[in-house]
């Protein structure tokens, strides 16, 4: 219930400040036509392979699925947790639904689910933690920075070390498994009808070979990382270039740059609204001015940003659920078709052996 209040009091406060920088807005829509076709086909490359490189950490991590059927499992998840309020839980029982479908085992979705959510975690801070460091090089550090870098290197060290200790104490793994036994005997006794669906399902089982699966990505994980971190960054790549094409030049750096996206995306990670919608735009935006950018200019090269990394994924999500939900009812359509097809054959074979008997 708080959370939903937090939500409508920040889309409040989001539409009120639309609605006071609205010559600013319009100023930003009227430059977003000046970007050329060169720079738009640029932006647009760089948000098709945005969407490719996370389908492909997708495929790797579960194994077995297609590229196609991976980037479906992948955005329409993105299009329900960003498109809908609160719509997390949402997202993750579509993404499971599709899977499913696909024949993943539950544990390897499972796997597969945690495994992305931690990389996404530790590469949010690390990038933050290392354009800082970059940063601090080329100028006297100042309080700020220093307790940025502080709290960022406690959260990945910590983060590490509770990993750590989750995949490899036996201890903290059986306390685990008797708490979600309890947890799913309770749930039964509630809910009768889930009797059916967990019966031949060893839980605790089932959470040992997530943790093994975990523990081999564990192992070697800077692919994963690497992978996560290219993915986050071409999201930069985009800004900057909306931003070059807009004619913003040396008054930002790359490193400017770079510190103020990370440290924005690091920080509307909190907020709890779906995508972050209007705060990282706020955020970005704010950062951008106070970086020497004129605020028209800022603004329209969020949006161009935004439209390609919030916008596009949604609408490609909703996109490829239709097209999931039209294939599943299409192989169902088939399925019942054949069932048909075999029923009439017994049934035409049975009729001489009838008519034999009969003589």
């Amino acid at each position: 219930m708080v959370r939903v209040v937090l939500v409508v009091l920040v889309g409040v406060v989001l539409a009120a400040a639309v609605w006071f920088q609205r010559n600013t807005i319009g100023d930003a829509v009227g430059e977003m036509r000046t970007l050329s076709f060169s720079v738009v086909a640029t932006l647009v490359g760089l948000g098709i392979l945005e969407r490719v490189s996370r389908a492909g950490i997708v495929q790797r991590l579960l194994g077995t699925t297609s590229f196609g059927r991976s980037l479906t499992i992948h955005d329409v998840g993105t299009a329900a947790s960003k498109g809908v309020p609160l719509g997390g839980p949402l997202g993750t029982g579509l993404r499971w639904s599709i899977a499913r479908d696909a024949a993943v085992p539950t544990t390897t979705f499972t796997s597969m689910l945690v495994a992305y959510g931690v990389a996404t975690t530790f590469v949010t801070w690390l990038l933050p933690f290392g354009v800082l460091l970059v940063d601090i090089t080329q100028r006297a550090p100042t309080r700020t920075d220093l307790t940025m870098l502080a709290v960022c290197a406690v959260v990945v060290v910590g983060s590490a070390l509770f990993w750590a200790v989750i995949l490899r104490s036996e201890r903290v793994t059986a306390r685990l498994v008797a708490m979600l036994r309890t947890r799913t005997d309770r749930a039964i006794a509630r809910w009768p009808m889930l009797m059916g669906r967990l019966a031949g399902h060893d839980i605790g089982a089932g959470l040992f070979d997530v943790r093994s699966s975990l523990r081999v990505h564990a192992g070697r994980p800077f692919g994963l990382l690497a992978s996560t971190a290219v993915a986050q960054s071409i999201g930069a790549v985009i800004l900057l270039v909306a931003l070059r094409g807009l004619g913003v030049g040396d008054e930002l750096g790359v490193i400017e740059f770079a510190r103020v996206y990370f440290v924005v995306t690091l920080l509307s990670s909190f907020v709890p609204v779906p995508g972050g919608v209007g705060v990282v735009e706020a955020g970005l935006t704010g950062a951008l001015v106070s970086a020497g950018v004129d605020a028209p200019s800022a603004l329209a090269g969020v949006l161009v940003f935004r439209l390609l990394t919030y916008v596009a994924p949604i609408v490609l999500g909703a996109a490829l659920y239709l097209w999931w939900r039209l294939d599943v009812a299409r192989a169902g359509r088939t399925t019942e078709t054949n069932s048909m097809v075999a029923a009439v054959a017994r049934g035409s074979d049975q009729v001489p052996e009838a008519t034999a008997s009969a003589l």
